[in-house]
């Protein structure tokens, strides 16, 4: 008989036994030791003793996981005193008392707890027995007396739970990442954790609705996989589920590598070459390029043509260039039209210059600019001259 109450409780109740091939069940025991008769008792300290085994009557394998911290509550004062509790042997117990080593007097309504966490539960489901050994006394000078309380803890199998399953994008195609949506289906009491590309991890608020969305300005670029990663609570066993959201238009940071590029459906294509850019149209052969206007240092090519169908074009044969008649795809000579003058060169002062000079009269005049920036009539030599009418 004990002259103390002794209750005890645990955190998951009941406690999960451990599962095979998953991480091992975890819980908190509390030992309530509390005065709840009319007369005093001077309490000198308790031994508490935890079946060790796998067994259906074992509570844990390993004492070594459990940290145990003991307190003594005052009820007539508030007052709280922390209590002895060493490191036990292997099998226990675990022995508690005033660091002073005097006994302290348990008036009605005063209580001692007795905290264990980290206890890893036993493999096999059923009725933990732990003992408790009282040392107590009625009075301050009276001989301890031993009394002995024996307390059940039940330990049930772990329960299957529904694993969360369904990650999913609510839409699988958006046109802008910060609008992407992810769902799933699971328990409710479960903690959830989304693993992002880029390596980091953002957590799931609970409780709350399945779901997660990136932060404004942090959604994907381009197409992107997401993990769920689904933490069962009792024995933090995880699972992980994973998804993939396309963004319509994506963006690379870095560039992209690729030997060609073709557009969708019956298009052209780019070709990367040592010193450039290939084009190519549907069937293979040389494709255009069509802009409004090219900005370039250098450019080389046979043959420049306007856009209409009879647009007149240029060759560049060794000497020069040659204007070409747009009515013919083999060469023809062809006109060139100025305004007010076809000139040997930009006018530079302090240097020569010749041109043809049209009048709005109808009148043509050779004319030369000197180095001191006269001008006079330029000479013309022919070795004939045909003044028939002629016509393009």
């Amino acid at each position: 008989m004990t002259m103390l109450t002794y209750t005890l409780l645990s955190d998951p109740a009941p406690l999960a036994a451990s599962t095979a091939g998953q991480a091992r069940s975890t819980g908190t025991v509390y030992l309530m030791v509390t005065n709840t008769g009319p007369t005093a008792a001077h309490w000198s300290g308790n031994e508490v003793t935890l079946p060790v085994g796998e067994g259906t009557d074992g509570l844990t394998p390993d004492l070594s996981t459990i940290k145990a911290t003991g307190t003594f509550h005052d009820a007539k004062t508030g007052g709280v005193r922390k209590l002895k509790v060493p490191t036990p042997a292997a099998t226990g117990p675990f022995v508690v008392t005033d660091p002073s080593g005097v006994k302290i007097p348990f008036a009605q309504g005063d209580h001692l707890l007795l905290k264990l966490e980290g206890v890893a539960v036993a493999a096999a489901a059923g009725l933990a027995v732990v003992r408790v050994k009282e040392l107590a006394s009625r009075t301050t000078k009276a001989k301890v007396s031993t009394g002995f309380a024996v307390l059940p803890l039940v330990k049930t199998a772990a329960r299957a739970s529904a694993a969360p399953s369904g990650f999913r994008p609510v839409q699988a195609m958006v046109d802008d990442g910060d609008r992407l949506h992810l769902r799933w289906d699971g328990p409710a009491d479960w903690a959830y954790t989304i693993a992002l590309p880029d390596g980091t991890n953002a957590a799931v608020p609970t409780p709350g609705p399945l779901e997660w969305k990136p932060a404004p300005g942090t959604g994907p670029k381009r197409d992107s996989t997401y993990t769920l990663i689904a933490t069962e609570p009792g024995t933090g066993h995880r699972h992980y589920l994973t998804t993939t959201v396309q963004v319509r238009t994506p963006t690379f940071e870095t560039g992209v590598h690729a030997l060609k590029v073709q557009g969708i459906g019956n298009t052209g294509s780019l070709t990367f070459t040592s010193v450039g850019i290939d084009v190519f149209s549907n069937t293979g052969t040389r494709g255009v390029v069509q802009s409004f206007s090219v900005v370039a240092e250098r450019v080389n090519t046979d043959r420049v043509q306007g856009t209409g169908s009879r647009a007149g074009w240029i060759t560049f044969p060794e000497g020069g260039l040659q204007v070409c008649n747009g009515n013919f795809d083999t060469p023809r000579i062809g006109a060139v039209f100025a305004e007010s003058g076809i000139y040997q060169r930009q006018f530079v002062p302090g240097e020569e210059n010749r041109w043809i000079s049209m009048s709005d009269g109808g009148e043509i005049s050779l004319e030369r600019r000197h180095k001191d920036g006269t001008t006079s009539y330029a000479s013309l030599r022919v070795s004939s001259l045909d003044t028939r009418a002629s016509q393009w």
